[in-house]
């Protein structure tokens, strides 16, 4: 078997639990679901059919480490403030107030922004490319580039293309954003819209948590007990998404971590309820796959087209796509990617898909095109870097597929 190794980033130290579930785990920062920063690990590839070399690759890319988007930050300093106000905090809540006002200041007036983890991510997943696949990006080739139109989507797209021009600086690239492709990359959003699906799963999602959480012990450690927060559960759920997006931000808050604040098994009861809400909105359940994946499908055609083109047009090395967790877990749940793709009740999700490993940020899926010299093309699907099945679909050979056959699941009405 030939084998490429590559360094990635060094992970967080992992953190032992209290219970056997949460250990099983391995990191605590896992439990951060799609905040979860990337994980670099050593990767390895199975030969090619001989006479076979790789010549174009089809990606989509998830934006890196970011900021939180929404208000989870600013609510949980709402509530601490109007405690400390009230003279209600205690020495814990006193504590957490002044690292909660670390985060919030690290988000003013840059909400939902890559951080530089983020940037470090994709720079290091293009090196990783381009040093994996040489072939693909020798000569004067064409690299053709689409992104959502957010400013870490951008961001993300600038810090991998530059890392791919140098290590391959006679690439020539093209690219396009706006409003006609933020559909294209994001369609399960539209999907659901359209279907009012978002109402109901915050319906699900939130009775899902109201069962598995119970916020009293956590709001006695940081309040006087005649202190009544308006929503205690909406409290101690914010503050988790703040201590799952630590680690986004390890820079920029100097490696600040309030996961201490939580004991283990409210950790992962937290977890499991952030993992359920996650699956819920993005991916391929029992209760809301069928939403989720008809949005993908104008996604899934541009795939197969510019494949074409690609295949047809031998100046072309790639097309990436950079976008969000929102259009790349619903597109490998149409393509059928046994694991990410997968699709299992959301009670039960947060074991059998869960989101830290199948959508952590700078997620991404590389279709890897394979030709000889008569002409046949197969296909290779790598997701997060690594090698990928298709559920129902037999290989050709190997992990690798005729194009035919992918074909005909990216273009299924």
């Amino acid at each position: 078997m030939n084998k490429h190794t590559f360094k990635g980033l060094a992970l967080f130290a992992a953190v032992a639990a209290s219970t056997a579930a949460f250990a099983a785990a391995a990191s605590v920062e896992r439990t951060a679901s799609v905040y979860h920063s990337y994980e670099f690990a050593s990767v390895s590839d199975a030969p090619a059919p001989s006479g076979f070399a790789p010549f174009y690759i089809a990606h989509y890319g998830r934006h890196g480490s970011r900021r939180l988007t929404g208000t989870f930050a600013a609510d949980a300093l709402e509530v601490l403030e109007k405690a400390e106000k009230a003279g209600r905090l205690t020495d814990e809540g006193a504590s957490l107030l002044s690292d909660v006002r670390k985060i919030a200041k690290a988000h003013e007036g840059m909400v939902g922004q890559l951080t530089e983890r983020g940037a470090e991510e994709h720079c290091a997943l293009a090196r990783r490319m381009a040093e994996r696949f040489p072939e693909v990006f020798a000569g004067a080739r064409r690299v053709r580039c689409q992104s959502s139109i957010y400013p870490r989507v951008l961001i993300s797209q600038a810090n991998f293309t530059m890392a791919l021009k140098d290590s391959a600086p006679q690439l020539s690239f093209d690219f396009v954003t706006g409003d006609k492709y933020q559909d294209l990359l994001n369609g399960p959003q539209l999907s659901r819209d359209k279907e009012n699906a978002d109402a109901r799963i915050k319906e699900v999602v939130n009775a899902f948590a109201s069962g598995a959480v119970d916020p009293t012990p956590l709001m006695k450690r940081f309040f006087a007990s005649d202190f009544a927060a308006d929503d205690a559960l909406r409290f101690v759920r914010n503050l988790f998404v703040c201590a799952s997006n630590c680690q986004c931000l390890r820079h920029e808050l100097a490696g600040l971590a309030i996961y201490r604040y939580f004991r283990g098994d409210e950790i992962e009861a937290l977890s499991r309820a952030l993992a359920v809400e996650d699956y819920a909105s993005l991916a391929n359940s029992n209760e809301f796959g069928d939403i989720q994946l008809r949005g993908s499908r104008d996604l899934a055609r541009d795939f197969a087209i510019r494949a074409d083109e690609a295949i047809a047009d031998g100046r072309i090395a790639a097309d990436l796509r950079f976008g969000h967790d929102s259009g790349l877990w619903p597109l490998v749940g149409l393509i059928g990617l046994d694991g990410p793709g997968g699709r299992v009740p959301l009670a039960e999700s947060w074991q059998k898909c869960p989101a830290w490993e199948w959508m952590p940020m700078a997620s991404n899926l590389q279709m890897v095109f394979y030709r000889n010299a008569a002409g046949e093309v197969l296909v290779k699907i790598l997701y997060n870097e690594r090698e990928m099945r298709i559920k129902g679909r037999e290989p050709a050979v190997g992990s690798f597929y005729r194009w035919q056959t992918i074909r005909e699941r990216l273009m299924q009405p």
